[in-house]
């Protein structure tokens, strides 16, 4: 997969056709709910870890990828 900065953003080809992908939002059914990862470890006392997701689309085929903003953040 082909990635670098694009204004800010990340360029992505397509993997199944190598169209450029666009970003896009990705939104679920409540009005300003945010779509993000998490991790959390057994235990009362233990952190849940967050990351924020950012959606791209193939104009293309349609082809959609979700990628954690901030992976890290999960481990």
């Amino acid at each position: 997969m082909y990635k670098f900065e694009v204004y800010g953003g990340i360029k992505m080809d397509c993997l199944r056709c190598k169209e450029e992908m666009i970003k896009a939002k990705l939104k679920g059914d409540a009005v300003g709910t945010v779509v993000y990862l998490t991790n959390k470890k057994n235990g009362i006392f233990e952190n849940e870890k967050n990351s924020t997701v950012s959606c791209y689309v193939c104009p293309k085929c349609g082809y959609v990828e979700l990628n954690a903003d901030n992976a890290k953040k999960l481990i």
